[in-house]
């Protein structure tokens, strides 16, 4: 870092601290032209900004008069990224994220101008700003996995890479890149304990084979329950090694959770939060495991029950009655446990409409409608969301309000024979129903009728209206 950058930035700090932001904004804006490499003074500048912005009531996301006053700038940044002009973009950036801070698309080109000129380190800071507030935001952690991986950091980009799995399971990129990066990671230990002990002998590259042979071992497809076990004691081995990694101590969880011993399981995951409290994957797993636990103790005990029941067995009467509270259990757990995660990630939206399903099964309506009004803002999801609010007025036999939002719902849906068209012009036939509207009830059975009539009971109801 230039000296005269880094007194800009002293600068810019001093004044921050005293609430001067704008006058912090240039300084740092200055010193960032002269040094554009450093990557806390940018995160200080993108903060400070903010902080002006919130200061005078504004929307630090952006908004309809943030977007007139970006359509300028993103122009020219369009230009001169066909002239291939990286720095001058960096600069343009700057300026829009002084006028919308937290825009998402704005940091992530930000990111990847920054990421042209060489400066991986502001690139990662950058991204790293935008989970602060987009949690759920999946390209972020690709690029963040891509970067540390470039960075020879196996370690940390593992724990990216983990994230995109988490969101997308099937992502095959990221199956394999945490693949090959636990073997780059298990290579780079190697490497360390040889130069350590200064043994390049014949048998430390034996020991090398030996490990080589292990690995392949360890990376095949794991299937069977043996499979599972034959990795537990991989793992533990490895965690001998590394006892302070929690991320091995989370993949011994997960081993131990796909054989179903769920305590040692449980065990594991906690000590992947003693030994790294800031793990942000723990919770998220453990309130997984648990989900997985009452999902299959019920499946459990329903088999248990319809096996009874064929043997002609008699006293089934409480094992009816334990499956029903083992039910309410999981109902009262899921409806907590999802509450957390929306807590914790404000700005993901199909868990709202996930979390408001729950709530919806536990028949409590208005907290329900409280998730789906807030996912409703975002346009991919407004339809389901709408519908869902419906759903929640119905419930609770509001059947007026409940049209109108079907009504409104099916307006925004782009092809009415789709599975959403249908599935509310069946509720839209349900609501007149329970409004004793024969004739509207029979307009949009109908409807329904025409493009699918074998669709859930229509045909049945329509012809109970007629008789």
């Amino acid at each position: 870092m230039s000296s005269a950058a880094k007194e800009y930035f002293k600068k810019a700090e001093l004044a921050a601290k005293k609430g001067n932001f704008q006058y912090a904004i240039e300084l740092y804006t200055q010193g960032l032209i002269m040094d554009p490499s450093p990557a806390e003074p940018r995160k200080m500048l993108h903060r400070a900004c903010t902080l002006a912005i919130e200061e005078q009531g504004g929307n630090a996301q952006g908004g309809l008069k943030a977007k007139f006053k970006l359509a300028p700038i993103q122009a020219n940044i369009k230009k001169l990224s066909v002239q291939k002009k990286p720095e001058e973009i960096v600069n343009e950036y700057e300026k829009a994220i002084r006028i919308a801070p937290q825009d998402v698309r704005l940091l992530f080109g930000l990111a990847g101008a920054l990421q042209q000129l060489e400066h991986e380190e502001a690139a990662i800071s950058t991204l790293e700003e935008v989970l602060e507030f987009d949690k759920s935001n999946v390209e972020i952690y690709r690029k963040l996995g891509q970067l540390w991986s470039a960075k020879d950091e196996p370690e940390k980009s593992i724990t990216y890479w983990e994230k995109v799995r988490q969101y997308k399971p099937d992502d095959k990129e990221a199956g394999k890149a945490i693949r090959d990066l636990a073997a780059a990671s298990m290579v780079k230990k190697t490497e360390a304990r040889k130069a350590e002990s200064g043994d390049e002998s014949f048998q430390a590259m034996l020991k090398d084979e030996e490990e080589s042979a292990e690995l392949e071992k360890k990376q095949k497809v794991l299937r069977t329950d043996e499979d599972f076990r034959e990795a537990i004691k991989w793992k533990k081995d490895e965690i001998r090694q590394d006892p302070s990694n929690s991320r091995l101590w989370r993949d011994l969880a997960s081993f131990y959770q796909s054989v179903r011993e769920w305590k040692y399981a449980e065990a594991a995951y906690k000590k992947a939060l003693e030994v790294n409290p800031h793990d942000m994957f723990v919770k998220e797993k453990m309130g997984q495991l648990r989900e997985s636990r009452f999902q299959f103790e019920i499946e459990t005990l329903k088999a248990k029950l319809e096996a009874a029941e064929q043997n002609g067995a008699g006293g089934n009467e409480e094992l009816a009655k334990t499956i029903e509270a083992k039910e309410e259990a999981f109902r009262e757990f899921r409806v907590v446990e999802y509450a957390r995660r929306v807590k914790e990630q404000p700005t993901d939206q199909d868990l709202k409409i996930e979390y408001g399903q729950i709530l919806m099964s536990a028949e409590k309506y208005d907290e329900a409608i409280a998730q789906y009004q807030q996912a409703v803002k975002d346009p991919k999801l407004r339809v389901k969301a709408n519908l869902l609010i419906g759903n929640c007025w119905e419930g609770k036999k509001l059947y007026d309000l409940a049209e109108k939002q079907y009504v409104e719902a099916l307006g925004g849906v782009a092809n009415e024979d789709s599975e959403q068209g249908k599935r509310l012009k069946y509720h839209l036939g349900r609501v007149a129903e329970a409004k004793d509207s024969k004739e509207n009830a029979l307009k949009w059975y109908q409807e329904l009728m025409a493009i699918d009539i074998g669709y859930m009971d229509v045909s049945a109801r329509v012809a109970a209206l007629m008789s």
